[in-house]
């Protein structure tokens, strides 16, 4: 095995090795001299111009026309969805935890007869 072989320090070497250690620690925790601020605020404002606020426009809305309606607008039957199969047992396990009938009915959007046909 090898090892770095290292020059022993002269016994009187030692003592100024400390001391420099010591005040390099200690200049580490000095407190440092506080910095003047008054000489940096007083020169920005001479060469800065003052900021503008910033102030956002209000746009108005634009006027809302009316049309007339012709004539009566005809809309689609509409088709009552059907509750997929797959789904029976789910409605079953609902109403036997409390939920009603109409609760189920307007959950699947179809009439309450529905789900009593299916509860059987």
């Amino acid at each position: 095995m090898l090892r770095r072989q290292q020059q022993p320090d002269p016994p009187g070497d030692d003592h100024e090795r400390i001391t420099r250690a010591r005040q390099a620690a200690e200049a580490l925790f000095t407190p440092k001299p506080p910095v003047s601020r008054a000489s940096v605020s007083n020169a920005a404002p001479a060469e800065l111009p003052p900021r503008k606020p910033r102030v956002l426009r209000v746009l108005s809305q634009p006027a809302i026309r009316l049309e007339k309606v012709k004539g009566p607008v005809r809309r689609e039957p509409q088709t009552t969805p059907a509750v997929p199969r797959s789904h029976f047992r789910r409605i079953r396990t609902w109403v036997k935890y409390g939920m009603t009938i109409t609760q189920i009915a307007q959950v699947y959007g179809v009439d309450i007869g529905e789900i009593e046909r299916i509860l059987g």
